[in-house]
């Protein structure tokens, strides 16, 4: 083992070297000290702390620095870190509020603190629904698995925690708007009628819509379409979503209305929660319905989705113009299923019918079932001849229709006998 303590040369301060076991490498690091027997104290504490470290019999200096800083510090670096990836406003406030709030209610100030039992304690008094607790458990798993990543963990604490089950206890609900209903709305004053328009026919979000820009909107070529940035959307994906023609008509009206050019499409925003609750009122549409559902800006976007399964439009393609990553969320989340055509999907089963139905007297569950064949009824009603041995050409065979009778019984179809005559090679 090798270790000293030296000054260089102009410096106060002492610096030690040292070397564990039969590794070559010299570590240099500075003692922060200019008195030499406490620089010596350092440098053999430090190579002690190295040589446990080593043998597994004390944690890295990382993970023991880590466990004495406060969970207030870390969040404050997690989030630094998160702003410095460009994640939202809206991302980075849910991230600081919840976990700060997960932090004071469940008492944990260090991360020893931290446990899954606390957080099930914490659930289990919560009002909220499960959906966002399940956001609560997102936010700080994702916070304890970047601990992790850059060493200040050695394991994830609530990594065993379940989620708890949404299915049946959604506390919003949105359903799509009918086609009157979406009528109604479209006839809103201020502009909002087109921005109703706009959302119904491309399941454009709220922050879509107000980030759009004249430059987005492509109105003049054969196809019409609106280049959505990447910068506004949910999934940080370009993409290009199409127009119907009156709905690009209508912009290209309000255009030449505005005569605008350049800029924001709605320089008045998106209509307020407010502003669509009086919408809806004037409309004479509820904005809760008998089974609880709500009719909110988003749902306009359930419209979108429900409006492409009712037009037949295949799963792929609405999941496309949903610019969903799973093909479930445009399926069952946004299309609502109370809007389908159902009852005519159903209807069209009538085509597998059997025709003539059985007769209601029957109590067979088939037509004719269980009744045997009657050979001799058939050898009454006409003759079957034999085949001539001169030929064995069964295209030669011809059925005989002048004295077809049919037979007064029950059963899907009538027995009709045949009188099969023989072609032979002289008849002509």
């Amino acid at each position: 083992m090798y270790q000293r303590i030296f000054k260089q040369k102009g410096s106060r301060v002492y610096r030690g070297r040292y070397r564990l076991g039969d590794d070559l490498k010299i570590y240099d690091v500075s003692l922060g000290t200019q008195k030499k027997h406490v620089a010596q104290a350092i440098l053999k504490k430090l190579v002690r702390e190295k040589e446990e470290e080593l043998a597994g019999l004390l944690a890295p200096k990382a993970l023991r620095d880590a466990a004495q800083k406060p969970i207030a510090d870390h969040l404050a670096d997690y989030v630094a870190d998160l702003t410095a990836m460009q994640r939202s406003r809206k991302h980075l406030a849910y991230t600081r509020n919840r976990i700060g709030r997960l932090c004071e209610e469940c008492g944990w100030q260090l991360l020893r603190d931290i446990s899954s039992d606390a957080f099930n304690r914490w659930r289990a008094l919560q009002t909220i629904g499960p959906k966002t607790c399940n956001e609560y458990l997102g936010h700080v798993s994702a916070f304890l698995t970047w601990l992790q990543k850059h060493g200040h963990l050695t394991h994830h604490p609530l990594k065993t925690v379940a989620k708890a089950e949404t299915k049946g206890f959604e506390r919003c609900v949105r359903r799509a708007l009918s086609d009157a209903e979406l009528g109604r709305m479209m006839k809103s004053p201020d502009g909002r009628g087109l921005i109703y328009f706009l959302a119904a026919f491309t399941g454009l979000r709220k922050g879509e819509i107000r980030s759009l820009l004249w430059v987005d909107l492509h109105l003049d070529g054969p196809r019409t379409f609106i280049a959505v940035r990447a910068a506004t959307t949910k999934n940080k994906k370009t993409a290009r979503q199409p127009l119907v023609p009156s709905l690009a008509a209508a912009l290209r009206a309000f255009r030449d209305q505005k005569q605008a050019t350049q800029g924001k499409v709605f320089r008045l925003g998106v209509p307020l929660a407010r502003s669509f609750r009086k919408d809806l009122f004037t409309g004479k549409i509820p904005y809760l319905d008998e089974l609880g559902r709500r009719v909110d800006f988003h749902a306009l976007r359930h419209t979108f989705a429900t409006m492409l399964q009712r037009a037949g439009v295949p799963p792929r393609v609405i999941m496309e113009l949903m610019r969903h990553s799973d093909l479930r969320l445009s399926s069952t989340t946004y299309t609502d299923t109370t809007c389908l055509p159902l009852y005519a999907e159903a209807e069209k089963l009538t085509a597998f019918l059997p025709s003539p139905v059985a007769s209601p007297k029957s109590d067979k569950t088939r037509p004719g079932e269980g009744k045997p064949v009657q050979i001799e009824a058939l050898a009454e009603v006409g003759e079957i001849v034999a085949l001539s041995p001169e030929t064995n050409d069964l295209a030669n065979v011809v059925p005989d229709w002048d004295n077809l009778k049919l037979a007064e019984r029950e059963g899907f179809e009538p027995p009709v006998t045949l009188r099969l005559h023989v072609l032979s090679k002289h008849a002509h």
